[in-house]
């Protein structure tokens, strides 16, 4: 008679494949609930499989997206700071043109008040123009490092002048008549075209503390999509705010109700009043333009953002995990796994010692 061989366990074997079902049961339990709290699958591309290099490529591109429309909002921001500093500065030169029209031919009560309304809509202009945003000043040009104009009582530590200085070296007391006007306007012309004999004395070294002159000058650019590029920003060299500045500047260097030739006051008057209005008039085209690159930001970012709902959703399908389903899965393994530590522990206690 054969005898019958009976397959059977050792204690230790028992123990090892307990434990293995306890290690497995442990790592799904972990994966499940990181599905669980975050929505996603665990193991993504274990299981796309072949679809995974399709689902990288898509998680590139709507990050891609992502980044561009975090900074097109922070571009947006920074061109409606621009906007905001340049109708600031319109504002105030155009105030100061009213009064100076209004004194044009001769000079009237309100004459007297002229050079302290272009000095406080001088400070407010610079004020205006030299915003920044997270450090970055909008009308600096490309060296946005620091800000775009000197303030007008401000020593230019390398010339040891200050705005103010380098006009009233040319002004003085103010003109005495008509050619002695034109002089002076002349040399104030020179100051502000940069044709000045002397450097120090130029508008780039007195007032201007962006990018050296060049033309034509340098413009801030921004990526504000694949392959699609923005230049923006006004500088506070331009020729509409070299216009304003030199219109302001020529009526505050001078109490022009003292002026007694009238030649001479004719004469600084209409060169104070066209600088001003071709200031006004330039400025006023350049934020028509500005609000074209806003238009043309804002239809963009748009786009993006639309594009943005429209990628995360195909992600979705792909990426994220039913919460219902991931939440019982992780109830069974839960249970599971509490079966396992009973079964492991009931083990333990298993002697023989207990049966003898």
């Amino acid at each position: 008679m054969i005898p019958l061989i009976r397959n059977s366990l050792s204690t230790l074997q028992m123990s090892l494949v307990s434990r293995r079902s306890v290690e497995r049961t442990t790592a799904d339990l972990q994966r499940t609930s990181q599905e669980v709290s975050t929505g996603r699958k665990a193991d993504l591309y274990a299981d796309m499989g072949s679809k995974s290099a399709f689902v990288l490529a898509l998680e590139d591109r709507a990050s891609s997206n992502s980044h561009f429309i975090t900074s097109n909002k922070l571009l947006g921001s920074k061109l409606e700071m621009i906007s905001s500093g340049a109708a600031s500065a319109r504002g105030a030169a155009q105030d100061v043109l009213g009064l100076a029209l209004a004194n044009l031919e001769h000079s009237s009560s309100t004459a007297s008040t002229l050079q302290q309304q272009a000095r406080a809509a001088l400070d407010t202009i610079m004020t205006s123009l030299n915003i920044s945003l997270d450090g970055d000043h909008l009308f600096s040009g490309v060296a946005s490092d620091r800000p775009a104009l000197r303030g007008y009582d401000s020593v230019n530590s390398a010339t040891g002048l200050s705005p103010q200085d380098v006009i009233s070296g040319i002004v003085g007391s103010g003109p005495a008549d008509g050619t002695q006007a034109t002089s002076m306007l002349a040399q104030i012309d020179s100051v502000f075209d940069e044709t000045n004999a002397d450097p120090a004395k130029r508008f780039s070294t007195t007032f201007f503390q962006g990018d050296t002159p060049s033309t034509p000058a340098p413009r801030k650019t921004a990526l504000i999509g694949d392959g699609e590029t923005l230049q923006y920003g006004m500088q506070a060299d331009d020729p509409e705010f070299r216009s304003i500045i030199k219109g302001l500047t020529l009526l505050a260097s001078v109490d022009v109700s003292k002026i007694q030739d009238q030649n001479a006051y004719k004469s600084w008057m209409a060169a104070g009043v066209g600088a001003l209005s071709d200031g006004v008039e330039g400025l006023r085209n350049s934020e028509t333009a500005l609000g074209a690159k806003q238009k043309r930001l804002d239809v963009k970012l748009t786009q993006q953002q639309s594009m943005d709902a429209v990628l995360n959703s195909r992600l979705s399908d792909y990426v994220s995990v039913d919460p219902y389903e991931a939440a019982t899965r992780m109830t069974a393994l839960q249970t599971q796994l509490n079966a396992s530590y009973s079964v492991a522990a009931q083990m333990s206690k298993l002697s023989i010692l207990n049966y003898l």
